[in-house]
């Protein structure tokens, strides 16, 4: 009993499932009737996007990095030039500019046979002569600038006097501060004194004659020390053409050293009353002596014709001595000299 009533109970319940299954269409197929096809709208044509597969992921853009710079310590010395970075490949580097060059001071001889000094001043010793025309690098100037100092005479550097050149570029000349002392003029030694005369007997019976005037002194009221050099030796002459009156005249002290030359004096010398050119620059030299055609001498100055009065050197003429200070030490002395005769020599001593 219980066997059939399971039975039917199944039975029962497979039924109601294709029951079921039956009216979805499912299990037999759909029971309703076919639609009609209706006509298709016309749509416009839409582009479609076709997904495309992702690129390869790119790693990332690195950063540029800066390139360390080299920063080079320069010192004072260090030039310009080397400071600048060097110029990229296929530049042209500018030239570098030169500097300007310093002018060279030089100086021209305005005349003929100018002395030429060891030092700044006619106290110093000659060290030789210069000529017009010639020219001579300046090397410095004393702080007055009234003498240069040139190279080179006899291989050595000297001075000039300022009134006997022309400068140009002067004012880059350095001022010489190390100058050596002048020299010291050699002290006299006092004159000895006479002994006191003796008064003559005097004579009962004869009767004295008049004395005769007293003779003119030549040495009164010319002034400075007077008669101090007295005229030792010539004038004595030589043929030079006439072409220039050249004086070569020996200073000298008798009493030194049997005739020490002299120096710092020179002479004033006219013609029919007429100065002459003379520098007292020109000084005689100290302690030198030169070897002339005439004789020694340690004074030499030439005048050109032009220069003379009358134009010519034969004629008379007056001379006498001056000192370092421009005082007269001589009376004056006559010289004539004759035609072609030109170079005249003559011995002073203060002896």
């Amino acid at each position: 009993m219980k066997g059939k009533l399971r039975h039917t109970l199944i039975l029962s319940m497979l039924l109601g499932a294709a029951t079921v299954l039956s009216g979805c269409g499912i299990l037999f197929g759909g029971g309703g009737e076919e639609p009609t096809p209706t006509a298709a709208v016309a749509r416009p044509l839409v582009p479609t996007f076709t997904p495309t597969a992702p690129a390869a992921e790119q790693p990332p853009t690195p950063e540029p990095t800066v390139a360390a710079t080299q920063v080079i310590a320069l010192d004072a010395n260090t030039s310009a030039a080397a400071q600048e970075a060097p110029a990229a490949e296929g530049d042209t580097a500018a030239p570098a500019a030169e500097p300007t060059a310093t002018p060279v001071p030089k100086l021209t001889v305005k005349q003929d046979a100018v002395n030429v000094r060891l030092g700044p001043g006619t106290e110093y010793g000659l060290a030789g002569t210069v000529n017009q025309g010639q020219e001579f690098t300046i090397v410095g100037r004393n702080e007055s600038k009234t003498w240069w100092k040139i190279c080179c005479v006899n291989g050595q550097e000297v001075w000039v006097f300022d009134d006997l050149t022309d400068e140009d570029n002067e004012s880059s000349a350095p001022v010489i501060t190390d100058i050596p002392a002048a020299p010291q003029p050699i002290a006299e030694a006092p004159a000895a004194q006479p002994a006191p005369a003796q008064p003559a007997p005097a004579e009962p019976t004869a009767t004295p004659e008049p004395a005769p005037p007293p003779a003119a002194d030549p040495c009164a009221g010319i002034g400075g020390d007077g008669c101090k050099f007295k005229l030792r030796g010539g004038p004595s002459f030589a043929n030079n053409g006439g072409g220039e009156l050249k004086l070569q005249l020996h200073f000298i002290h008798s009493g030194v050293e049997g005739g020490q030359p002299q120096g710092s004096y020179f002479v004033w010398m006219e013609k029919d009353g007429q100065k002459l050119p003379i520098s007292d620059a020109i000084r005689s030299i100290a302690l030198q002596d030169q070897q002339g055609t005439l004789g020694e001498y340690n004074y030499e100055v030439k005048i050109a014709p032009s220069s003379i009065p009358g134009g010519t050197v034969a004629g008379n003429y007056a001379i006498w001595v001056l000192d370092g200070n421009g005082e007269r030490d001589s009376q004056t002395f006559s010289v004539s000299i004759p035609d072609g005769q030109g170079e005249v020599w003559m011995q002073f001593d203060q002896g």
